[in-house]
């Protein structure tokens, strides 16, 4: 399925803004990759593109897992309403667990293991979920076990902090509470924070590229540590004028944080 019919199909969905729609469907276009891993899906927007590209190739599968608790507190559509009407039903497996998606990998680790060796079985894997150290953090070591050598993972919402939904009023994120974090815990992105010191610091991880300060990409092959940092029109303009009307400099991510 083209890049403009999906679009048109899941239009007003949210999670995922069109821009990196565009980038996570040409991504699987050029790569290729036969067996993707969802982790996070609300809607089941960001499923759809995916499993849009994997239809225009003609081969390969998605299997995107969230929460049971999510069909509770979300409103419709639900991915099974989106992946109905697009007809990539077929292309998509969707998997819930009560608590976390750490569970799923926890089976899928034991299904693939061999003489005490897990067996990578995923190409590409999205990580969009609970944007908390704690989980995403395991998260992100569960996957690698999983990952095959040249596979690659995303993270969205580099610089995603809980004080923003604090801001909102709301007392919870994802399901997890915020009413007992410290003010770092509260205000330093954690998705930032795992990409930096647990992604880029593990040897087995190379090519990483930052767009619009908020996907984060890297890929399991040998290199070097250094960052690509990509942005897009758009989001200069944004930038420039949140600057200009809030008076402060934005931190860019992997810089200190404010004292």
């Amino acid at each position: 399925m083209d890049f403009e019919k999906i679009k048109k199909l899941v239009k007003g969905v949210p999670y995922v803004l069109p821009e990196m729609a565009s980038d996570l469907y040409q991504f699987i276009i050029k790569e290729k990759p036969q067996n993707c891993l969802e982790l996070g899906f609300a809607h089941g927007a960001s499923s759809c593109y995916i499993a849009a590209a994997l239809d225009e190739v003609g081969s390969g599968h998605l299997t995107s897992v969230d929460l049971i608790s999510a069909l509770e507190w979300l409103k419709p559509p639900a991915i099974e309403n989106l992946l109905s009407r697009t007809g990539l039903e077929d292309v998509v497996s969707v998997k819930r667990e009560h608590s976390s998606y750490t569970w799923f990998l926890k089976k899928e680790i034991e299904q693939h293991t061999r003489n005490n060796i897990c067996q990578p079985v995923y190409d590409f894997c999205f990580i969009d979920g609970a944007k908390n150290w704690t989980i995403d953090g395991i998260t992100f070591f569960l996957v690698d076990k999983l990952l095959k050598p040249g596979g690659w993972v995303v993270f969205d919402d580099l610089q995603w902090t809980y004080a923003s939904k604090l801001k909102e009023g709301k007392k919870k994120s994802g399901g997890v509470s915020m009413l007992e974090m410290g003010p770092d815990e509260l205000n330093q992105p954690h998705i930032e924070l795992i990409f930096q010191l647990l992604v880029m610091q593990h040897p087995s991880y190379s090519n990483f590229k930052v767009k619009d300060n908020w996907w984060a990409w890297a890929q399991k092959t040998d290199g070097d540590s250094e960052v690509v940092f990509q942005f897009s029109d758009g989001y200069r303009k944004k930038l420039a004028a949140w600057e200009i009307e809030t008076g402060q400099k934005h931190r860019a991510p992997f810089q200190p944080y404010p004292k």
